[in-house]
């Protein structure tokens, strides 16, 4: 079974102040709305990153999971990880024999997704998504090859966690994939990218932190950071409540 990282979502209180730093600071293109996601009280922007995508999503209704989560974390913050596998199949099987509940799901025309419980799972709201092709991304848009950056990609994700090798050993157990340590953090290799689960910064809280941005304008992208006042001592960008490291 074939796993790879396809999808992030981050949670913002305005939708319009993050694309406006989406195009300003990472010079990303047009972004695709899905109105489906109008049923959960949200609505959202998608931007396709060569063939990796990011999500910003937003509520636009009260007591929504993104509101409460927002209101958790004091602000915008990392929400939702999405990966591909070519073996749905195998995937349910895993997660029903690791016990993990689905929150919530879909199938439809070959395409869908499992949310899994993030009490289930750790960290934060891992879905498991599958496609009739493994090139195709219902949830990008009809056209986002045609929007697109190229030379560039989301290749992983930064997980906080209080007990790291715990949370790994469990979403690897999920996932039918091997932890491994090094660098002061365990890590989970995919097909495309990997995840990464190190203890909380100071007196940092468990979840999505940061993710890995492979840009060919890391140079660039640096720079908007500096005009923006959210470039880190490290060289990263500080944005929408994560770190985003460029590599």
């Amino acid at each position: 079974m074939k796993l790879r990282l396809r999808q992030i979502a981050l949670a913002v209180t305005d939708l319009e102040v993050a694309t406006l730093q989406a195009s300003q600071i990472l010079g990303l293109g047009s972004a695709y709305q899905d109105p489906a996601i109008v049923r959960y009280g949200l609505r959202n922007a998608v931007y396709a990153i060569d063939n990796t995508f990011l999500e910003f999503v937003s509520p636009i209704t009260e007591n929504t999971t993104v509101g409460r989560l927002l209101a958790k974390q004091g602000g915008d913050c990392g929400y939702m990880v999405i990966l591909q596998t070519d073996g749905a199949d195998e995937a349910r099987a895993r997660i029903d024999a690791a016990g993990v509940r689905v929150a919530d799901q879909l199938d439809r025309n070959g395409a869908g997704f499992m949310h899994l419980h993030p009490k289930d799972v750790g960290g934060t709201l891992l879905s498991i998504d599958y496609m009739p092709r493994w090139s195709d991304w219902e949830w990008g848009g009809p056209d986002w090859q045609k929007s697109a950056t190229h030379d560039e990609a989301i290749t992983g994700i930064g997980i906080s966690a209080l007990d790291p090798q715990g949370m790994a050993g469990r979403w690897g157990e999920i996932l039918g994939r091997p932890m491994a340590h090094c660098d002061h953090a365990s890590r989970i290799g995919l097909d495309e990218g990997e995840l990464r689960f190190a203890a909380p910064a100071g007196n940092g809280s468990e979840g999505f932190q940061a993710f890995d941005l492979h840009s060919a304008r890391a140079a660039q992208l640096r720079e908007n950071a500096v005009r923006h006042g959210c470039l880190t001592s490290e060289g990263n960008i500080a944005l929408f409540g994560v770190t985003i490291r460029l590599v």
